[in-house]
């Protein structure tokens, strides 16, 4: 059972017994351009690549964890999405207006800015990421909503965009098809260590197309990681088998990425009081909503659906592949909002564990 104080952190959108993202964001602030120089730009646009494969990596991640609650826990799905979606509308739609009262320069388009926010607001779960876990309990079903809008947010970064339902369902064919193409290698293919290249390579794949097409690797590597789950076989197994060995390593890099991409900017320090502010005026909202309409105790929802915001910075990183312009402020925001909410749960009284 989690206690109060486990169940107080997870509110705060920190894990217990997890190490912090913060540390590894706080890294890359010392050793990128505003620190010691040790990621110059140069190195950081040359790990743009690998940043791609990470985030597809993460969302096969949160698809094989995915798939037993859809198919098993309707409600709490239902909980989450409910209580994903009002922090996100919370946020975004308190964003849009203070944008549009205090007429902040922007560099891309305002609905691109608060419609990401949002999602990363929303988002909630790293703590299996950081275990290393690829159970069902691993991560939390917040996570779904979010991904779809961040991908939605990736159709409309330029003029020309091909539009937020074009974005999901481009991104969701490229999983299908990849996903498929890795089922039938996975199935077929005899040992070991013929089977973790031809797993790097699909992964690769995943990030790959998606970053060419220009849309959100997140949600093709959770479409493939759902069907790899779903299908006859052992593809998920061996998935995860591999995911073992060197996901922890790209979430990392996936940190100290956006600690080292931090730029504080008018924009970003009111995206990040917009972020905090609202983030927790809209999990409590939220939590609420969901608990009356689907009758999940308030309690249970603090405990499954809140965990912290890697998932949130990943979004971040997305938008920020796409449109740079729009996601350096948005990294900035969502990366320092994560510290200040460590910052919180560790100030938390330790009485409240007993």
């Amino acid at each position: 059972m989690i206690g109060p104080f486990a169940r107080r952190r997870l509110a705060l959108g920190v894990a217990p017994a997890v190490v912090p993202a913060g540390a590894w964001l706080l890294l890359g602030v010392a050793a990128g351009p505003s620190g010691l120089g040790a990621l110059t730009a140069d190195v950081l646009a040359h790990l743009d690549a690998v940043v791609t494969v990470a985030l597809g990596t993460l969302g096969v991640f949160v698809g094989l964890a995915l798939a037993p609650r859809v198919t098993g826990a309707w409600r709490l799905l239902t909980a989450a999405i409910v209580e994903s979606g009002a922090t996100a509308a919370i946020v975004a739609g308190a964003a849009t207006v203070l944008f549009r009262a205090w007429h902040l320069p922007l560099a891309g388009a305002p609905a691109v800015i608060v419609l990401a926010l949002g999602a990363a607001a929303a988002a909630s779960s790293a703590g299996a990421a950081d275990e290393g876990r690829t159970d069902a309990s691993a991560v939390s079903v917040d996570d779904l909503l979010p991904i779809l809008l961040a991908a939605a947010a990736c159709g409309l970064t330029t003029p020309a965009g091909i539009g937020a339902a074009a974005a999901v369902g481009a991104a969701v064919a490229i999983g299908t098809v990849v996903g498929v193409v890795g089922w039938l290698l996975f199935e077929r293919t005899g040992g070991d260590a013929e089977r973790g290249v031809f797993v790097i390579g699909v992964l690769s794949l995943i990030g790959g197309v998606a970053a060419y097409a220009n849309v959100s690797p997140l949600v093709a590597g959770l479409v493939s990681g759902l069907l790899w789950r779903r299908a006859p076989g052992n593809a998920d197994t061996i998935v995860a088998a591999d995911l073992r060995r060197f996901h922890h390593p790209l979430v990392v890099l996936l940190l100290v990425v956006a600690g080292a991409q931090m730029r504080l900017t008018p924009v970003a320090l009111f995206l990040l009081a917009a972020f905090v502010v609202f983030r927790l005026a809209g999990k409590v909202i939220g939590g609420v909503l969901a608990s009356r309409l689907t009758r999940v105790p308030g309690d249970l929802l603090g405990a499954l659906l809140v965990s912290p915001g890697v998932i949130g910075i990943a979004i971040a990183l997305n938008i920020q592949q796409v449109a740079p312009a729009d996601g350096t402020p948005l990294v900035t925001a969502v990366a320092a909002g994560t510290l200040l909410f460590e910052i919180l749960a560790l100030l938390l009284p330790r009485e409240a564990a007993a």
